[in-house]
């Protein structure tokens, strides 16, 4: 349910500091997604840090209504500390339902009128994804969406406000210049809600940021500290029971590039038949074998050969089999299969391929980080 009421403590007291808080959307009293969780804690936040809160959140009508009480307030005097606005995941113009009305001006006109009277203005930027081709919305609307987040971003500048950035690092994702001003406003979170996660010799392998409401169907599963075919397994214990057909993708979080168009090749195959997918790239080097004392003993054809790469997918059935014929293997890393398409192949199953992508490349070493570092550069300057 969205509640559309004014949620405002405004009550025109001097004697409190008051704030205006403002979003593009209704505030929904029980959120099932971070997105609109952050924005409720963080009113709730001014508020319990004395602030007295000015909301002019809401569809159209509320934040015309919205406009015109703060200007009422100001014609009496009386100036807020600063405007903070959260921005929407998409455009502004397409925060809420386009039956409820689209003002694409309405929430520039808030923060100029707050300019022009000498309020702070703060904006807190929470998306990059429409800078990143891969990413961004396809088709019409993913043009005209992309066209309207570059409006708010330019009248975010034309208007002077402060970004406020999930990290710093951020800016040159959504291309912010020096001349424009910003900082960080990491995610917060609450105590005593945390996620149990195992104890790991080497560090923490895994943070997850967000809402884990029920219809994300997320599980965090400890992983094993004797192999990655354990992990797996122990992932696959966790899902319980499913249908012998269901499709399941295996991926190395090493592989953050990979294109969304592999993936949906991977699961395409699966569900038209094949019961375990592989996505490989040919091999341009020259491949040799050798024995223990590094004798070189052969050199296979490099027609013959492929470079494997993730996410590789499975029918529910045959990825349980090979696991639990090739269980006893998963104890010592040494002797454990290296993909889950190894466990298929040793039951005598077979293994189809797609075609991968070098984006999808295996980020391991330092040489590997920097090459993905230009990778995301030269899509977000796309």
């Amino acid at each position: 349910m969205t509640d559309t009421t004014d949620r405002s403590t405004h009550s025109n007291r001097p004697d409190r500091s008051m704030m205006v808080f403002h979003a593009p959307y209704p505030l929904d009293p029980d959120p099932a997604a971070a997105s609109r969780l952050r924005p409720l804690r963080m009113r709730r936040a001014f508020e319990e840090i004395g602030y007295e809160v000015m909301d002019i959140s809401g569809a159209v009508a509320q934040r015309r209504a919205g406009l015109r009480r703060l200007k009422e307030l100001l014609a009496s005097g009386r100036r807020p500390d600063f405007l903070y606005c959260e921005n929407s995941t998409q455009p502004n113009a397409l925060a809420t339902s386009l039956r409820t009305g689209v003002a694409p001006l309405l929430d520039y006109s808030i923060m100029r009128l707050a300019r022009r009277r000498g309020v702070p203005v703060g904006v807190f930027y929470r998306d990059a994804y429409w800078r990143m081709p891969g990413l961004r919305a396809s088709g019409a609307y993913g043009v005209a969406s992309n066209l309207l987040q570059r409006a708010d971003l330019a009248g975010y500048r034309r208007n002077r406000v402060h970004f406020f950035l999930p990290s710093n690092a951020m800016s040159s994702l959504v291309g912010l210049a020096q001349s424009d001003s910003f900082s960080a406003l990491p995610p917060g979170g609450d105590s005593g809600r945390v996620l149990p996660l195992p104890a790991q010799e080497d560090g923490l392998r895994l943070v997850y940021v967000g809402g884990l409401g029920g219809h994300y169907d997320l599980t965090v599963v400890a992983g094993s500290d004797r192999s990655r075919q354990e992990s797996v397994a122990l992932g696959l214990a966790a899902l319980g029971e499913r249908d012998a057909d269901t499709v399941v993708l295996v991926h190395d979080a090493a592989r953050p590039l990979t294109p969304a168009q592999v993936t949906a090749r991977v699961i395409d195959a699966v569900a038209d038949g094949a019961g375990a997918v592989i996505p490989v790239l040919p091999v341009t080097d020259t491949l040799k074998t050798v024995d223990a004392s590094g004798v070189v003993t052969g050199t296979p054809r490099r027609s013959d050969m492929v470079a494997v790469q993730t996410p590789q997918g499975f029918r529910w059935d045959v990825l349980m089999r090979a696991h639990e014929v090739g269980a006893s293997l998963g104890a010592n890393e040494a002797a454990a299969a290296t993909d889950d398409a190894g466990l298929v192949e040793a039951i005598g199953g077979s293994v189809q391929t797609v075609a991968g992508a070098e984006r999808s490349m295996k980020v391991t070493r330092p040489l590997d980080l920097a090459l993905a570092q230009i990778l995301v550069g030269e899509e977000t300057s796309a």
